[in-house]
Order: C-alpha cells, then structure tokens, then sequence
C-alpha cells in the first residue's frame, strides 16, 4: 500500500515538472501553452514577461514570478552552476518561500506543482493576447 502510494506521488510530481503533451486529438488542453516546456522553463518564461505576476498564492503570502526565479537561479548557481531553471532548484525555490510546504507532503507539493503550472500558463497566454 504505502509503496503504491509512493508510485502515486512520484508519478503525479513527475507529470507536473516535465512538459505537458498535447491530446491524440491535437487540441491543446486547458492552461498548456508550449507543451516543450518542463514547469521550470515555463517558471523562467513567466518570470521574463509578467515579472510581478503571482505565481503562488496562499492566505498572507503571494511569491511572484519573478521572486520565484531568482530564488530558482539562486539554487541552479548553489547547486550546478547552470543557467536554466531545473527541477531541483525549482523544488529548492518553492520549499524556501512557502511556509509548511515541506510539511504538507507529496499532496501538497503535487498540488502546488499544478497551481504553478496553471498561473505559468496563464501568465503566459496573457502576454500572448497584448
């Protein structure tokens, strides 16, 4: 049981910080704009366009994408010295900035993985429409 649920976490984790595909039909599901993109890439992409725009919000706190990013590259430069946000650093940066987000287990980073995708998305789509 507790293995199955691992595979569960793993699983759902991995779906959200890799790219998302578009369906057989080719239609492009809801809140997916490049579909290339792994979460940190859309992250880095937001952050260049919509700065100031939130990508976490809890009661009492809201981190922006462009605070979100410079804590990333932050961890990329601590961590391999790269020059692209990646799932690690992503991770690093989202556990430094939302209190209880480490305590909230694989649920809560699952979902706040996804709520990070959909703000990316929309603050993407946004910057598509000006």
């Amino acid at each position: 049981m507790i293995g199955l649920a691992a595979e569960e976490w793993e699983s759902n984790v991995a779906m959200q910080l890799r790219s998302q595909k578009t369906s057989t039909s080719g239609r492009v599901r809801v809140g997916q704009i490049d579909d290339t993109r792994t979460l940190g890439q859309l992250v880095g992409a937001a952050a260049a366009i919509a700065p100031g725009q939130p990508a976490i919000c809890k009661p009492g706190l809201t981190i922006t994408f462009g605070q979100l990013a410079t804590s990333a590259f932050g961890a990329v430069g601590a961590m391999s010295g790269g020059d692209v946000i990646d799932d690690s650093a992503l991770t690093v940066a989202l556990m430094m900035n939302v209190p209880g987000l480490a305590l909230s287990g694989p649920t809560g980073l699952a979902a706040t993985l996804i709520s990070l995708r959909v703000q990316a998305s929309v603050a993407l789509a946004g910057a598509e429409r000006a």
